[in-house]
């Protein structure tokens, strides 16, 4: 029997990420691919980085219910929290005049603040174990995050 994995929570995911970023580095610059240099040894980006976070939890394709739920629910809860330490205080809803998703927005505030000039793969290795430690621990069913848009009617 395959061993269980525990439950996906904001803080695992982001300190996934944190923990891959420095083992690989961070990328900035115009182009994500980078020829000859994929995987899982290539530096990322801190929104690449905040991927590999969330799949590093993800439940099983065998499971079925409750854990499924509970990974949603962490994963917009984990870019919650990033977003909103990266920009410094709580991402406003500047993202409706822009005409973009909640999602994308917070998503795109990864991606830039990762590529300002100067930034170091220590520090954003740092931040984003800060934002870690800002998620409430035991059950974080209950926080509150991005709304999840898929499926919904």
């Amino acid at each position: 029997m395959p061993s269980r994995k525990p439950h996906a929570t904001p803080a695992r995911i982001l300190t996934a990420a944190a923990d891959h970023i420095e083992r690989v580095g961070l990328y900035q610059g115009d182009h994500l691919w980078q020829p000859g240099r994929v995987g899982d040894t290539a530096p990322c980006t801190v929104l690449y980085a905040w991927e590999r976070g969330v799949r590093s939890v993800r439940p099983r394709r065998s499971v079925r219910g409750e854990p499924w739920d509970i990974f949603q629910r962490a994963i917009s809860d984990s870019l919650v929290a990033l977003s909103d330490h990266l920009n410094g205080r709580p991402v406003s809803d500047f993202w409706k005049r822009l005409m973009l998703t909640e999602d994308a927005y917070r998503r795109s505030l990864l991606w830039c603040w990762g590529d300002e000039p100067g930034r170091t793969t220590v520090e954003a290795a740092a931040t984003i174990r800060a934002a870690a430690a800002l998620c409430p621990s035991g059950d974080e069913r209950g926080t509150k995050g991005c709304p999840i848009r898929l499926n919904m009617v």
